[in-house]
């Protein structure tokens, strides 16, 4: 995927997550069999797409106490499509429940290269949206990885971590562009691996 995992060293190497070394932390927990590991964030880049301002503050807050290196925030979902162009960030982070914007559809359009960076950018989205249905969508439009709301520090501490170390193949179709929908990794709405060999990624 687009991050660079070398920018999320692993503080004090004890165990593994898919194969490479990790360290420790007291928020470190089992998630889906493995251990969530402690990584050093400060290499990486974040932008927030978030049209609530209380909201925005809050995940700075978080993100400032984790330690990431750069957070730039967009409060309006209209310009987000120039403001990826222009940050360059390493992770997205969507808020996909926009006022008078569809998320789904600027989610959509980041990965078909309609925001100006490489369409395997490494997006990060959070819905209040539970159902499967929804959660579908979100993949379908080519989500890495799905928060359900409330966001906690655990939760998007937990979607960086999953997003960073995600190994699916990047597709890149006439209808599909994003992480290979065949192997699903603890998302929202799902448990445990599903593989559906029979359809296209």
């Amino acid at each position: 995927m687009a991050v660079n995992r070398a920018k999320a060293q692993s503080a004090e190497p004890r165990t593994s997550i898919v194969g490479r070394p990790v360290g420790q932390s007291p928020i470190a927990r089992r998630t889906f069999g493995k251990e969530v590991p402690a990584l050093d964030l400060g290499g990486i880049s974040l932008l927030v797409i978030n049209d609530n301002e209380f909201v925005r503050t809050y995940m700075e807050r978080l993100f400032s106490i984790m330690r990431v290196g750069s957070v730039v925030t967009c409060a309006n979902p209209r310009s987000a499509r120039a403001e990826i162009a222009t940050v360059q960030p390493d992770i997205v982070v969507i808020d996909l429940d926009l006022t008078g914007i569809d998320g789904l559809q600027l989610l959509h359009d980041i990965r078909h290269g309609g925001a100006g960076i490489a369409s395997d950018i490494a997006i990060l989205v959070a819905s209040a949206h539970v159902d499967r249905d929804y959660v579908g969508k979100a993949r379908e439009a080519g989500a890495n990885w799905i928060l359900v709301k409330p966001l906690t520090f655990r939760r998007l501490y937990e979607g960086l971590v999953n997003v960073i170390m995600d190994e699916r193949t990047f597709v890149e179709g006439d209808v599909y562009v994003g992480p290979d929908r065949r192997v699903l990794v603890g998302m929202a709405g799902y448990d445990g691996v599903e593989r559906r060999k029979d359809r296209q990624p």
